[in-house]
């Protein structure tokens, strides 16, 4: 018997389910758009540590709300960049304490950076040129406690006899060479060409002799300059002395040239360490130990500033330099990043402010007057840019508790990430339709090319130490250019964390290499410190063949160093007052172990 088959009473349940699962989906995808975008945009960052597949997170759909790691790594196209958080920093500072205390072969080991003292509990760094002037400093100035062992004043001692001993050479020159000269010149080419030299030469000496140092100084150049005074020359000293005494022009020229560093520093030497110690009575022993300062001050010269040192030729101009270029470059693809994260598809529900700057409001903030009228600074008024355009500035009351927590920290943040509160169930909100007193701040970045163990210090300390500090001034508010009108966001928050803040690096430091880092540190601390240890190094002289100065360092203080910032690392993880990620461009392969 032949029958027709039926073919869809065979249908399997799974076929219908497959069917009906692209209608599912589409009605759970329009659920979610009817709720407030801030469900969506609200990022919490847990800190639990990331496993090696943490670069492979998925949503989880069983959550309203996506913690920031998933955010960064869901929302952003290829190249993905890496995201971390503060748990996988301490498991990295464990590993550099790890190399530390194992005294493992290390870059600096390798490339005799360093070297190892034969006690385990010792080693030997090698002194830098950038490490000269704090020894200086040290040998100079050994009180600790006293404010002439502040960088500041041993900075401001420099710049001071700079200018001195630039003011001596052609005060010496122009008495000495320059009026003799004028003396025997023609009295009617003198009347005609420079009819007041003879009367400025003895103002100056006048006003040499009457008035201290300070005095003299102050527009030296220009009073100089008055020595060509007259309808011929007009001030142009060179040429004055070019027509009339050109005789004297190597004299002059030896006399108006700029001083080398070692000349000034060897000036405040003299004044500031042997004079001084020549006015003082003391014992033997006393003399000895100035004496040993004293030759080691000019050891430290000789070691670290030739004779022909001009002065301009800084070693690590260059690198500095470098470093200026690689760091602004790093901070345009932090831009790039976060506006490859915040594209929100024409919604404008977000937007990305660049070089926010930090400053004190002239007036107090009130009540009645909530928003200050300021005008912005210059650089936030031209608009020639469209990045200029996207300037913001955060304004905080003086009060003494506030300025006490943020002065000298951060004067500004690489780019700050604002979100438009909005309630209604339509996604596609314009940026016309928003209220820009509803905004609230998103996330606030930091970029650096190269997170190290130092740069995460001065990023914790600094930044979100200033960032802690403007959390808790409620009247501290972002004020930004929006269209016509000034749009504010608060930074104070009711809730915790109050938003995210981002590190946004090209890599992290390989442990080995900041192992490295954390030695010089130390190298550094008792360079800065320990006037014993940098006279025994400069009377030690080297092991190598280069004449390279080392001092000893204990590895414990090393070991103090890293420790230290694990413990900031955990305070700030119980504070919690904002949420931490890092975003790497290149993976830390090194964490997986």
């Amino acid at each position: 018997v032949h029958y027709h088959h039926n073919h869809y009473d065979d249908v399997p349940l799974w076929c219908i389910m497959m069917l009906l699962q692209p209608l599912a989906i589409i009605m759970f995808c329009s659920y979610f758009r009817c709720l407030p975008t801030r469900r969506f945009l609200n990022p919490i960052i847990k800190t639990s540590s990331l496993s090696s597949s943490a670069h492979q997170l998925t949503m989880n759909n069983s959550h309203d709300d996506y913690d920031a790691s998933t955010l960064f790594l869901q929302r952003q196209t290829e190249p993905k960049k890496h995201v971390y958080t503060l748990s996988d920093i301490i498991h990295y500072l464990n590993q550099i304490q790890d190399i530390l205390e194992s005294s493992k072969p290390s870059p600096a080991i390798k490339y005799d950076h360093c070297y190892q003292s034969g006690n385990s509990k010792t080693f030997f760094k090698v002194v830098g040129n950038v490490l000269a002037k704090p020894m200086l400093r040290t040998l100079i100035y050994h009180h600790a406690h006293t404010p002439a062992s502040k960088k500041i004043h041993f900075d401001q001692r420099i710049r001071e006899e700079k200018a001195a001993l630039e003011f001596d050479l052609m005060y010496s020159f122009v008495i000495n060479a320059l009026r003799p000269a004028a003396l025997i010149l023609d009295e009617d080419l003198r009347s005609t060409f420079i009819p007041q030299l003879l009367e400025q030469i003895d103002t100056i000496e006048k006003r040499v002799d009457d008035e201290g140092l300070s005095s003299k100084l102050q527009g030296w150049n220009g009073l100089f300059c008055r020595l060509a005074s007259g309808r011929y020359y007009q001030g142009k000293l060179e040429a004055m002395i070019h027509d009339l005494f050109p005789q004297l022009m190597d004299e002059f020229y030896a006399a108006s040239r700029k001083v080398t560093e070692r000349e000034v520093l060897e000036r405040v030497i003299q004044l500031d360490l042997v004079d001084e110690s020549t006015n003082i009575e003391m014992s033997e022993e006393d003399e000895a130990w100035i004496e040993r300062r004293i030759n080691a001050a000019r050891s430290c010269l000789d070691n670290f500033y030739t004779p022909s040192d001009e002065g301009t030729q800084n070693p690590s101009k260059q690198d500095h330099l470098e470093g200026i270029k690689s760091g602004k470059r790093c901070e345009q693809s932090c831009l790039e990043f976060l506006q490859d994260v915040y594209n929100d598809n024409g919604t404008n529900t977000h937007r990305i402010l660049s070089n926010v700057y930090v400053n004190n409001r002239r007036r107090p903030y009130s009540e009645s007057e909530p928003v200050q009228k300021y005008i912005p600074p210059k650089m936030h008024r031209r608009g020639a840019s469209v990045k200029q355009k996207e300037l913001g500035i955060i304004w905080t009351d003086c009060s003494p508790g506030i300025i006490s927590n943020r002065h000298r920290e951060c004067s500004e943040f690489d780019a700050v990430i604002i979100r438009y509160n909005n309630n209604e169930t339509d996604d596609q909100v314009s940026m016309d339709d928003t209220d820009t007193d509803c905004a609230a701040i998103e996330s606030i970045f930091e970029a650096k090319r190269t997170i190290s163990p130092s740069t995460l210090h001065d990023i914790l300390m600094k930044k979100l130490g200033a960032i802690e500090a403007l959390i808790q001034d409620a009247s501290a508010e972002l004020a930004y250019k929006d269209g016509e009108v000034m749009g504010t966001a608060p930074i104070s928050s009711d809730t915790t964390p109050s938003f995210t803040f981002g590190i946004y690096g090209v890599e992290l430091l390989p442990p080995g290499n900041a192992a490295d880092s954390i030695r010089s540190i130390a190298g550094s601390n008792i360079v800065s410190s320990n006037i014993n240890e940098v006279i025994s190094a400069l009377e030690r002289g080297s092991y190598n063949e280069d004449s390279s100065v080392m001092v000893e360092v204990e590895v414990a203080s090393t070991i103090e160093i890293v420790e230290n910032l694990k413990a900031i690392i955990e305070e700030k993880i119980q504070k919690n007052m904002v949420d931490i990620v890092f975003i790497l461009e290149e993976e830390a392969r090194f964490l997986r172990s």
